[in-house]
């Protein structure tokens, strides 16, 4: 993973079982977009909840990811390929 990016546990399970290197390709280069720019993506969190939640679409792919300052952790990753 890059510099300035956490991956929790479920989301580096399912980073393992993605079909193919293409597909952990994508995810990756997601991630990198969201690193850049933490805050263009949509805040998803639950009604009520102190945890920022943001969300990332790719073509394939996507995450949730909380931002912080100089990092993102990503929490999930969903794959649709």
């Amino acid at each position: 993973m890059p510099n300035g990016v956490v991956v929790e546990e479920l989301a580096s399970e399912v980073m393992a079982e993605l079909p193919t290197d293409a597909a952990r390709c994508e995810v990756l280069e997601l991630v990198e977009v969201v690193r850049q720019d933490p805050q263009a993506w949509p805040d998803v969190r639950d009604p009520g909840s102190v945890e920022e939640i943001r969300e990332a679409h790719g073509s394939r792919c996507w995450i949730k990811y909380m931002p912080h300052a100089g990092a993102v952790e990503v929490r999930d990753i969903g794959w649709v390929g």
